[in-house]
């Protein structure tokens, strides 16, 4: 992991105006993130953790402050980041790989080298032998990792991932940030998760952005100081949850919901 900053975020203020009312999503938002580091964003609904990562991926404008992605300011989306959500987004008339080469087609790949690069993406997530097959075939955790492949065949230097894992059981959930750490190893992506999920948090990610809520804070960034993989019933484990869990009574708020076997 480089010690440079991919990502720089500075001062970001949300607000939305409803019925003349105007109410305050986010506030005095600052946090750089590394090459190569995976961010989860953690809070409970209603935060704005959403709303901060559609900043980060251009999607959405703040009202003030920054983002600035490999030193230029973030004004729209771009190639170099790709958003994946829960709801996996798949076209259900093409198949595993027509649906991996799908954010290849504006890119000038002829239609063997588009093949060839999503054969090895699916190959990374599993999937290789699943190429011909269309996703109302696929569980819900192979469809999942078919939008994996999808998005990290662009080949992005950023994945922005709101809650990916959070319509799964918990073994496909498991095995799927299994398998996302073990992608990430291999394709060097830095990764900002939106989640809920306190354990998923900490399995998943290098640093924890807890945020308060009304406006959405940065309560405060824990570094997960574990290797990986790791071992959600160990002590440094629990250590962390049971810190984590601290910060949102110490906020008056209720923890966000947990998934437990």
């Amino acid at each position: 992991m480089s010690d440079t900053p991919l990502i720089q975020i500075n001062n970001l203020d949300k607000s939305y105006t409803n019925n003349n009312k105007t109410v305050q999503v986010l506030n005095n938002i600052n946090f750089d993130i590394k090459k190569g580091e995976t961010i989860a964003i953690l809070g409970q609904s209603g935060c704005g953790k959403s709303t901060l990562l559609n900043i980060i991926g251009g999607f959405i404008t703040a009202n003030y402050g920054n983002v600035y992605f490999d030193g230029e300011e973030v004004i729209r989306p771009g190639r170099k980041s790709v958003m994946l959500f829960q709801n996996y987004g798949l076209l259900p008339w093409r198949s595993v790989m027509k649906n991996v080469e799908l954010g290849l087609e504006g890119i000038n790949l002829t239609s063997k080298q588009r093949r060839e690069r999503a054969l090895r993406y699916l190959n990374m997530v599993g999937l290789e032998d699943k190429t011909d097959l269309f996703p109302r075939q696929l569980s819900g955790g192979m469809q999942q990792r078919v939008a994996i492949a999808r998005a990290l065949a662009i080949e992005p230097k950023l994945l922005l991932m709101d809650e990916p894992f959070g319509a799964l059981d918990t073994f496909n959930r498991y095995n799927l940030q299994d398998e996302l750490l073990k992608i990430q190893e291999k394709a060097e992506t830095t990764i900002v998760l939106v989640t809920h999920d306190i354990d998923e948090a900490i399995y998943l990610s290098d640093r924890v952005m807890v945020m308060s809520k009304e406006p959405g804070e940065i309560q405060r960034a824990v570094k997960i100081e574990i290797g990986k993989p790791r071992d959600r019933s160990g002590d440094d484990f629990q250590y962390y949850r049971k810190l984590i869990l601290n910060e949102f009574h110490l906020s008056g708020t209720k923890p966000p919901i947990e998934y437990n076997i």
